[in-house]
């Protein structure tokens, strides 16, 4: 399991999850993923043959979880790993 974490000074966690959510969105749709989200507990999940990933906002932070499974290579996790790190690190860009 990777975590990855994003902290961004003076955004509250509306604000942060209506981006999270337009990234997401978008990730699922590239990449034929399943997009589960609850804006009232400011989460959302993707989700995919085993492959899933958690997300929670809350005032200046967003946190991911991905999981995958044994079978999967690891080129193919840091991909993913990257590409969602990337798109957090250009959230207000």
């Amino acid at each position: 399991m990777a975590q990855i974490t994003r902290t961004y000074p003076g955004r509250k966690a509306d604000e942060l999850y209506r981006k999270v959510d337009e990234v997401m969105e978008r990730i699922s749709k590239e990449m034929n993923l399943h997009y589960r989200k609850d804006g009232a507990q400011k989460t959302g999940s993707v989700s995919r043959m085993g492959i899933a990933g958690v997300y929670r906002v809350a005032d200046e932070r967003v946190t991911v979880d991905l999981t995958f499974p044994m079978l999967v290579p690891g080129s193919l996790k840091r991909k993913v790993q990257e590409n969602i790190e990337q798109r957090l690190d250009r959230l207000f860009a």
